[in-house]
């Protein structure tokens, strides 16, 4: 009799990439997987614990689980179960702790996957952990160990994914800038496999963004998605230099107009974080004249999270919740102008896209589309952006 197992993923595309793995053993075991919690013999809770909002929903998660009818073997990994300071003594008797990850799929000789399930583009793990000790980032105490992926198992990995009809491939890790050989040089050798796919790079930071990657992107339109998610964090310098971010707010104006007069047509999209402790109303003005300045296509925009640990838990003069929230509104009403801004510059244009779910498309510069009309395309197709088209 079969058995079945369900896998519920919180967080990064690291994590989604890393239950693909799971699920893959689990495959190769003769499991089948579930439709619904109600039928696993077994659960994997894969956690993020990046934020308390993160903490807050998995140990939901976990309370709704455990009081299921079906009494599953429930299985809790990823970055949660490395954080010391999270209490789960409520809930270790229906739990089994798995604190190494790779045990869930350590038979596998190779850290590769067929495919994404559920998913039409395929997330690829080239690089794990970080070392750069952002202030407020609990990342580089759960996964502190630095590991790339040899360049020829990225190079086979993808090879078989495109055979497998996954046309845009995404790179993703930790910090994919600190891959071992430079994630240029990874880049010009995945440009030489002749076959029809693009890549997309997933979070750089900007330090890693060095001219040649932007001369592959211009060398290589067809193949390299016009799309760069490049953090920012602040637009103080003051704010910057507490969260140990590695340069200033000129270092970042003087990339991306290099970026942008190297590639006008690309999609620049970014991450701030609102009410740092010690964030004054001069900081939070001075991010907001920033980010006004820069023409980015969309902006993530995060409330501070205290995570024990980090060093920016020791820090005095935190900012109350309802200044926080007022500051986040302001931001977003920024985000929804920029994110017009870039639509409308985009208006009339044909784009190349490939198909997300049954009747959306994205493009190489991340805009998302409607189809009207059942496109039946596994590969990379031309939409144009039109404002009866943008979703």
């Amino acid at each position: 009799m079969k058995k079945y197992y369900y896998i519920h993923t919180f967080g990064c595309k690291v994590n989604q990439y890393e239950s693909q793995l799971i699920s893959e053993k689990f495959q190769h075991d003769n499991f089948k997987r579930a439709k619904t919690l109600k039928e696993a013999d077994i659960i994997v809770v894969n956690s993020c614990t990046v934020t308390e909002k993160a903490d807050k929903e998995c140990k939901y998660f976990l309370k709704k689980i455990i009081n299921l009818k079906n009494k599953p073997k429930i299985l809790l990994t990823g970055c949660i179960v490395k954080n010391k300071n999270i209490n789960m003594k409520n809930l270790l008797q229906h739990i089994e702790i798995v604190t190494d990850k790779k045990k869930l799929f350590k038979e596998q000789k190779k850290q590769v996957v067929s495919g994404l399930d559920g998913h039409s583009r395929a997330f690829l793990k080239i690089q794990d952990g970080c070392d750069s000790f952002c202030t407020y980032c609990i990342v580089p105490y759960v996964r502190n160990t630095l590991w790339s992926k040899p360049e020829c198992e990225i190079l086979s990995e993808i090879k078989n994914l495109v055979q497998n009809k996954y046309c845009e491939i995404v790179l993703t890790g930790i910090n994919i800038g600190k891959y071992s050989s430079s994630i240029s040089n990874l880049i010009e050798k995945i440009m030489k496999i002749p076959l029809k796919f693009r890549i997309r790079i997933s979070s750089i930071e900007l330090n890693e963004v060095n001219y040649k990657l932007i001369k592959l992107m211009q060398e290589n339109p067809e193949k390299i998605c016009r799309h760069l998610h490049i953090p920012l964090q602040s637009g103080s310098n003051e704010i910057l230099k507490k969260m140990n971010r590695q340069y200033l707010v000129k270092d970042f104006e003087e990339k991306t107009n290099m970026i942008i007069k190297s590639l006008p047509d690309i999609a620049l999209t970014t991450d701030i974080i609102v009410g740092f402790p010690g964030e004054t109303k001069k900081d939070y003005e001075e991010t907001c004249n920033f980010v006004n300045k820069i023409p980015f296509a969309r902006i993530h925009v995060f409330k501070y999270s205290n995570r024990y640990i980090t060093k920016a838990s020791a820090l005095k003069n935190i900012i109350s919740y309802d200044e926080v929230k007022n500051r986040s509104k302001y931001l977003l009403e920024i985000n929804c102008k920029k994110k017009i801004n870039f639509i409308n510059k985009n208006l009339g244009q044909k784009r190349s896209a490939v198909k997300i779910g049954k009747d959306k498309a994205l493009t190489d510069n991340y805009i998302t589309t409607k189809l009207d009309y059942n496109n039946e395309q596994d590969n990379i197709f031309e939409v144009e952006i039109t404002k009866s088209s943008i979703i």
